[in-house]
């Protein structure tokens, strides 16, 4: 992803470059823009590393010693970029800007301005300007909720990113249709795929002897950049081995780039068939029934239904959704899960907290934002406490606390039940439901009978058991208005 923005972000950089302020106050080993910068980057400055994080301290620094500066090397010969090209297998942490608590929709800007995301992926790259004047991305991503497998086309003014979730039986597919420009800004014109001869605009640096990531050797190389671009290739070649952009992403490409002939099957399927309507993929964002972007300013009305709208304005449920007791709550509810045939169900029990945690994760992917903004203007319990994020670093949390103390494992379990079910029921559309109908997937039924060590706790039962009671008591709020039991 790190190419498309060279092309995106050159033209701009003479007035841009390091105007954002460098807001995030790294240091010149991790930022050192080649345009802007007084004194000018040197050898063995702007050279980047291993990046997780928006502080300076969140990454650790390749390698570097010079061998010679920039006037000490007549001619140097300048990296090669052919007009087509197949890199069969590459390493990446793209950075891009934060839109989504998954990092999915992560896309590198012209600035560093604002919490960035940091993507460790690893794929294929196809690249034809001749022909199909496109740039193909097949890449698996590394998430908080397991691996991702990921398609980016990039053909004309439009992109198209398809996302397979793998975390259930048959899986899950998203299609996000997008067209690029320049931070964002539709008045500007849109951004094409990179051009061949993008290397023409690089300025010679140095030489160097670079530590590698990934591959984790240290070589002679020759340092060359533009803007806040810095590229790596070998003196004799001009292979591109390495390249390094601070709110972009790092690459390597173990075999160097090499031009050649490619694979046009590789373009054949645009736009992708997953981001039509028409046998399309479950989640489509921004995309047309046609399957090409829509820009902002044409975006349709929310197609949340009147009867999602209603039953989220609607505080006391009906008689025939409520119980006298937690377990005659849970029964009664569970008797309308099992008839609603869009969704197959499996006991409480029967799951493991780290299981429903990834069926909430794919919940909240799916979810009406609609939805639960009646519900926060009302305070009303169905409400989402948290992002997604902070969510996850909640659950990383309990389950610390749960392996180390097994017997709390039913709470905590007991607790995510209620939630995904709360979830399911009250935060996705009915088209959403219908849509889930495709998909070969399981919710969990509500837990029979509240937990007994949440009943019995007071100030001398272990700090453990009021942390994971503490999270329970919020996720079984269904029985405050299904069922006379107050947790």
């Amino acid at each position: 992803m790190q190419l498309i923005l060279i092309g995106l972000v050159c033209a701009a950089m003479r007035s841009n470059a390091q105007q954002d302020g460098n807001p995030h106050h790294w240091d010149r080993t991790r930022r050192c823009d080649q345009i802007d910068y007084d004194p000018p980057c040197g050898p063995c400055e702007g050279i980047g590393g291993i990046v997780w994080g928006d502080d300076n301290k969140d990454y650790t620094p390749t390698s570097c010693e010079v061998i010679a500066n920039a006037s000490s090397i007549t001619d140097p010969k300048r990296p090669v970029w052919g007009a087509t090209q197949t890199i069969h297998n590459y390493y990446e942490i793209l950075i891009g800007k934060k839109t989504d608590p998954f990092c999915f929709q992560a896309f590198p800007g012209n600035d560093s301005v604002g919490e960035l995301c940091y993507r460790p992926q690893q794929g294929k790259q196809t690249y034809d300007a001749e022909n199909r004047k496109g740039l193909r991305y097949d890449v698996n991503i590394k998430t908080e909720l397991g691996n991702v497998s990921s398609i980016v086309l990039h053909q004309g003014k439009n992109m198209w990113i398809v996302n397979h979730f793998p975390w259930y039986e048959g899986g899950i597919h998203q299609c996000i249709c997008t067209e690029p420009h320049q931070g964002g800004d539709y008045s500007t014109p849109p951004v094409y795929p990179i051009a061949y001869n993008w290397t023409d605009n690089l300025r010679y640096v140095g030489r160097e002897k670079l530590g590698v990531e990934y591959i984790s050797i240290e070589t002679t190389l020759d340092h060359w950049a533009f803007g806040p671009h810095h590229v790596w290739s070998y003196p004799d070649s001009g292979q591109v081995l390495r390249m390094w952009q601070p709110f972009n992403g790092l690459e390597v490409f173990p075999d160097g780039t090499n031009p050649g002939p490619v694979d046009e099957s590789a373009f054949a399927d645009v736009p992708p068939t997953l981001c039509k309507k028409k046998g399309g993929a479950l989640v489509r964002i921004k995309c047309d029934d046609d399957g090409y972007p829509v820009p902002p300013k044409n975006k349709s009305a929310s197609k949340t239904v009147s009867v999602d709208h209603i039953r989220a304005r609607q505080k006391v449920p009906g008689a025939s959704f409520r119980g006298e007791s937690f377990g005659h709550m849970s029964s009664v509810l569970n008797k309308w899960l099992e008839r609603d045939d869009r969704i197959g169900t499996r006991a409480c029990e029967e799951w493991s907290s780290r299981e429903i945690q990834q069926l909430q994760g794919l919940l909240y992917l799916l979810r009406d934002d609609a939805l639960d903004k009646v519900y926060q203007a009302a305070n009303d319990n169905r409400r989402m406490r948290a992002t997604l994020e902070q969510l996850q670093s909640d659950w990383k949390e309990l389950n610390s606390i749960v392996d180390a103390n097994a017997h709390l494992h039913t709470v905590q379990r007991d607790g995510h039940c209620h939630e995904a079910v709360m979830w399911y029921v009250h935060h996705l559309t009915e088209e959403a439901k219908d849509l889930i109908a495709t998909m070969n997937l399981k919710l969990p039924l509500l837990a029979a009978e509240p937990s007994v060590a949440c009943e019995t706790l007071d100030d001398e039962s272990p700090e453990a058991l009021h942390r994971v009671c503490k999270s329970y008591t919020e996720q079984v709020t269904c029985a405050s208005c299904h069922s006379n039991w107050n947790p």
